[in-house]
């Protein structure tokens, strides 16, 4: 029994090393697979209701404003698609990772949110969005390994896990028109203010509000998102 009680305590110290060895490959793995994929198979063109892919086409008529990410927008280019949404989720992530500074399980630095999770989630929702679910499938089961390699090997908790899966997918997506199969919906900063105070006539929009005046001498007035959905 003594001879048999450091061997057992040895197989869990390599199951958990080579867990923590299969996130720490599969988080650029996964990347990896869906940036080889923009050169050896067409893009999947079939687009069910269900399908998030047009996400970020702004009406041709209408400008780019709206709730939307700083920087580059998505054109469509799978490569430099890719190039962008890789970029936000690691600016996004180191920048809050430095920002909130989180102590990690094992007493580590710097544990929110999770980067091996972001990376390994943006190539996930990368490989689905371009590819379709055929091969989305086993990329998102990949991506949620990794997430769980970090928990079980005390590197983050799981709120850790779950913001960096958020922000890899979203990384892949332009918020200023949402395309669905039925119209299209907007999303855009905005105050509301109390009932007493009446939104001039074809006001509706952020910058609208601030030149109306609807800010003066309203202290009372609240930030907000306004979702809009045109058909």
């Amino acid at each position: 029994m003594l001879v048999s009680v450091p061997a057992r305590a040895g197989d869990t110290t390599q199951t958990l090393h080579n867990v923590e060895m299969s996130g720490d490959l599969l988080q650029f793995g996964v990347p990896v697979v869906g940036l080889a994929l923009t050169w050896l198979l067409n893009r999947d063109r079939d687009a069910p209701s269900f399908d998030f892919s047009s996400l970020g086409a702004a009406p041709a008529e209408e400008g780019t404003g709206g709730l939307n990410w700083p920087g580059p927008s998505l054109d469509g280019s799978p490569r430099r698609d890719f190039l962008v949404s890789f970029t936000r989720m690691e600016l996004v992530t180191y920048g809050l990772k430095y920002a909130v500074d989180a102590k990690r399980p094992n007493g580590g630095p710097r544990s929110f949110p999770s980067g091996h999770t972001a990376s390994a989630f943006m190539g996930a929702e990368f490989i689905r969005k371009e590819y379709g679910w055929g091969w989305g499938v086993p990329a998102y089961l990949t991506a949620s390994w990794v997430g769980y390699s970090r928990v079980e090997t005390d590197n983050h908790y799981w709120r850790d896990v779950i913001a960096g899966a958020l922000i890899g997918v979203a990384a892949n997506h332009d918020f200023s028109a949402i395309k669905l199969r039925h119209g299209e919906i907007s999303v855009s900063p905005t105050v509301v203010a109390p009932d007493s105070v009446s939104r001039p006539s074809g006001m509706s929009s952020w910058d609208d509000d601030k030149e109306s005046g609807l800010f003066d001498g309203h202290s009372d007035l609240s930030p907000g998102l306004q979702i809009r959905w045109t058909f």
